[in-house]
């Protein structure tokens, strides 16, 4: 290679960050107009339009509300929005703020290949001081109209820091790869540390997520946990939290463990929040002496008892009093749309028990599964016709039993009651009319 080749590859080398930060790649660092970044942010070098003077705007999505729990991940989401623009970026960063400047608070993981981290001299980690998370070449989605989200996960500090801010800065483009014609967002929300008190849960509050009446429960059972202190954060499961068709076993540092035999292991967790937590009780649970702990970041629970059975059927409801019920089209069964006599409706409950083929435990399953031993149904004290039953696709310990309403079944409120080998559900009602 000639000398000014060799000159030639050295320059390129030299300013060959400059140029993926001036382009798609992602940002340089600090210039989320955080304090000790880059207060114009990322009009320093996408210029000709003032910061925040655009028809758009740049958002941080927190699951749990402005609050974190110390050491517990949570997911975020960016949303950059422009009804005019069409390629998009973002630069994260999350601060102390006893030192806004340089005291970095937590850590990043990207979930997918649209965002990367980078430390404030432009490496890629371990970081000695502050980092960022910002988009990937992949994440500017060229072509792109109105907007975009970007997903993450940031873990808090371990310990509680007092608050924290959070930092983005937006770019919305206009994917003509020029550095003019672009608009620039910023925004920032500070986050307060949750502390709490050990959880408290009793037996008498385990109960079935269908009924909310304590008893026996049965494999593949959604099953809710009222008590005090069991979350810092309010949320249900979200598709971010499945791996794989795998439900998630802890949601924002909370978890049920359950023991037979002297082993534990941990059930599926499908919702959280200060006084209610819904879990699922695995689908090959065993019908034997079971002790269930509740745990989340302030501490663990005293085990406590709860009884398995083979089957605890129970019929969700859609005011606490209606069975939950549709039509064969799909349509919601109500006292302003009722079933008729002869017609087969749909119903829908937990607690069922086994199905072949079996379901695989922790897993939605993909397709439907019948009951191994069809129920028996009543709607107003008359045997009903039961057409089919089992878990449908994609619905984790949730069943459906197709059944035919009586042909002679009077006008009204009535009974319904699903019946499995000695099991019974509690009554809900039906609204008939001829």
């Amino acid at each position: 290679m000639s000398t000014v080749a060799l000159r030639m590859a050295a320059i390129l080398t030299g300013i060959a960050p400059i140029i993926s930060f001036a382009h798609s790649y992602g940002p340089p660092p600090r210039v989320t107009a955080a304090s000790g970044d880059n207060p114009r942010a990322c009009t320093s070098c996408h210029t000709g339009n003032a910061l925040n003077s655009g028809q758009g705007s740049v958002k941080i999505v927190l699951q749990s509300g402005a609050v974190y729990q110390p050491g517990v991940k949570q997911r975020i989401t960016i949303q950059v929005a422009d009804p005019n623009q069409r390629r998009w970026g973002f630069e994260f960063a999350a601060r102390l703020n006893s030192d806004l400047l340089n005291g970095q608070a937590g850590d990043y993981t990207p979930v997918d290949n649209m965002t990367q981290v980078i430390c404030e001299d432009g490496t890629a980690r371990p970081c000695a001081g502050v980092s960022f998370i910002e988009h990937t070449s992949v994440g500017t989605r060229n072509g792109t109209r109105n907007g975009v989200s970007f997903q993450f996960d940031w873990t808090p500090p371990a310990t509680n820091a007092g608050p924290v801010t959070l930092y983005v800065a937006g770019n919305a483009a206009n994917g003509d790869n020029n550095l003019t014609g672009d608009f620039i967002y910023t925004s920032s929300i500070q986050l307060n540390p949750v502390t709490s008190s050990a959880p408290t849960v009793t037996a008498a509050n385990i109960v079935s997520a269908a009924t909310t009446i304590a008893g026996p429960l049965a494999a593949n059972s959604w099953v809710t946990i009222y008590g005090s202190n069991l979350s810092a954060t309010t949320r249900g499961w979200t598709d971010s939290d499945f791996v794989d068709g795998a439900m998630p076993y802890s949601l924002d540092g909370v978890s049920v463990v359950l023991t037979q035999f002297n082993a534990p292991r941990l059930a599926p967790i499908g919702y959280v929040s200060p006084s209610q937590v819904n879990f699922l009780l695995p689908s090959d649970v065993l019908a034997t002496g079971t002790t269930l702990q509740f745990k989340n970041p302030a501490g663990t629970a005293a085990a406590v008892p709860i009884t398995v059975q083979a089957n605890a059927p129970q019929l969700f409801t859609a005011d606490g009093k209606h069975v939950l019920c549709t039509h064969a089209n799909g349509a919601l069964a109500s006292s302003s749309a009722p079933a008729a006599p002869g017609e087969t409706i749909v119903l829908y409950g937990t607690g069922l028990g086994a199905t072949t083929p079996a379901l695989i435990p922790g897993i939605v399953p993909a397709a439907f599964a019948g009951l191994a031993t069809l129920p028996q149904v009543t709607i107003g004290g008359a045997a009903a016709t039961v057409v089919s039953a089992g878990v449908p696709p994609n619905a984790a310990g949730l069943y459906q039993i197709n059944v035919q309403v009586p042909s002679d079944a009077p006008n009204g409120d009535l009974p319904v009651v699903v019946r499995l080998g000695t099991a019974n559900s509690a009554s809900t009602l039906l609204t008939i009319q001829k």
